[in-house]
């Protein structure tokens, strides 16, 4: 029988605060089984966004670990790309971040880095699980405080400023924090570079991370840098690992089109050479023939930024991500950098001395593209597994022969995510509606 993961999902471990696993037992436990999973473990550093259900969850994490005599360094707010940077420099043995990304203040999850910033694999998930579903021990959960250890941004700052020939960036950035993680340290850090800033959602207060705000509300930024005369908007999540960036006009950039823009004029060039780009099974059409014309090789794969990883190690490639603004470059690290990500945006401008409206006037054509959530009473898996749902996906390759869809279980919420795309409009709306209604009724 094939190992399955029990807990982890495709970003980690998330739920409802108070509800299994998002509980102080378990992250009790489960520091204790990250613990006991590799021998000569000595530090581990830990971080957090901005959610009020944190300060529990470290608690938990704190006595766990000194259960086991395990040194853990608690850095307080920031993003989860930061954590996976300052895993890597302070050459701690793991980096945790507790986050539950871009869903809602009541949820909160965990992600866990290895020595060299990277995300756990799948075997190392497996084996933590099932040292954790063996402890039998009684959890100490009293409250700790906890100490925050001072870092210097710097060294993050001047990781992600190496990638460029200059380090000053005169133009005017609309910014949506989403009272997330990065609430204070990207207002910082794009004034530290000579940009001005109009802050969007930068206010946490514990329960407002990502409410109606953020890289899942592009719409609110692109109103804001239009309304402000902005050059660029830049909307992250309450982790900060990706971004969704507006034009001056309010147009939005996803990641295919961030993706398209960064190769094109930067790139090409002899020193960013790009030979390959991997991407995932929701990449826009339109996308995938600008990539063709440039002689630029594809390689697609599943949802999830995990997924691109594995992918871009496979193929050595030096650019990937997903529509949803996870951008990984491998030479800053195999882990999505929102901040990171728009600097290599603002230097394209910089360099063209254009507005970024006209850098991506007529990138590619991008294809008419719908994507509709479902919430399910059964496991959404069996929905996609029934016969007739089976059926019906090769009827509408036979009858509509130029869509192209999508129909997947959420690795991190519970959703069916079905994504339909193609040039007619009529056609993904008819095939979207012939699919919904057939999920309702297999979900009773």
């Amino acid at each position: 029988m094939k190992n399955e993961k029990k807990y982890f999902g495709t970003d980690g471990i998330r739920g409802k605060v108070g509800s299994f696993p998002i509980t102080q037992t378990f992250f009790f436990k489960l520091a204790v089984s990250l613990a006991s999973s590799k021998k000569n473990i000595k530090k581990i550093i830990i971080g957090k966004d901005t959610r009020q259900s944190c300060s529990l969850l470290e608690s938990a994490l704190l006595n766990g670990f000194n259960s086991v005599k395990i040194k853990s360094d608690f850095i307080g707010v920031v993003s989860t790309p930061i954590l996976s940077f300052y895993t890597k420099f302070l050459k701690y043995d793991y980096g945790i971040m507790i986050s539950a990304s871009h869903n809602p203040y009541h949820d909160n999850g965990i992600k866990i880095f290895k020595k060299n910033g990277e995300k756990l694999s799948d075997g190392e998930e497996i084996k933590i699980e099932k040292i954790l579903d063996s402890l039998n021990i009684k959890p100490n959960l009293r409250k700790k405080k906890i100490v925050n250890k001072v870092l210097n941004f710097e060294s993050y700052k001047k990781a992600i400023l190496k990638n460029f020939t200059q380090n000053n960036f005169r133009i005017k950035i609309a910014l949506d924090c989403a009272n997330g993680s990065v609430s204070h340290i990207a207002p910082q850090f794009f004034k530290d570079v000579g940009c001005d800033i109009i802050k969007y959602s930068s206010k946490p207060n514990g329960i407002n991370i990502n409410k109606n705000c953020g890289a899942m509300y592009p719409r609110k930024i692109a109103r804001l840098t239009r309304q402000t005369k902005s050059d660029i908007g830049l909307s992250f999540d309450g982790d900060a690992d990706r971004v969704i960036i507006s034009d001056e006009k309010g147009q939005v950039l996803d990641g295919d089109t961030i993706i398209a823009t960064i190769v094109k004029y930067y790139g090409l060039k002899k020193k960013f050479k790009i030979n390959s780009i991997v991407s995932t099974y929701m990449c826009n059409i339109g996308f995938r023939e600008f990539l063709k014309k440039l002689k630029i090789a594809l390689h697609l794969t599943k949802v999830g930024d995990r997924y691109v990883i594995q992918k871009m190690k496979q193929t050595n490639g030096k650019l990937g991500g997903e529509q949803s603004g996870h951008i990984i470059f491998s030479d800053n690290g195999y882990c999505g950098d929102g901040i990171l990500t728009a600097m290599f945006i603002i230097n394209v401008m910089t360099m063209q001395k254009a507005k970024l409206s006209k850098l991506t006037e007529n990138l590619f054509f991008k294809n008419f593209q719908q994507l509709i959530n479902m919430k399910t009473k059964i496991d959404s898996e069996k929905i996609i597994k029934n016969s007739e749902m089976k059926k019906l996906l090769k009827n509408i390759k036979v009858k509509y022969k130029k869509v192209d869809y999508l129909i997947r279980k959420s690795g991190t919420e519970n959703l069916l995510r079905i994504m339909v795309q193609s040039k007619n409009k009529s056609e993904v709306r008819e095939v979207l509606k012939v699919l919904a209604n057939l999920v309702k009724k297999l979900d009773g």
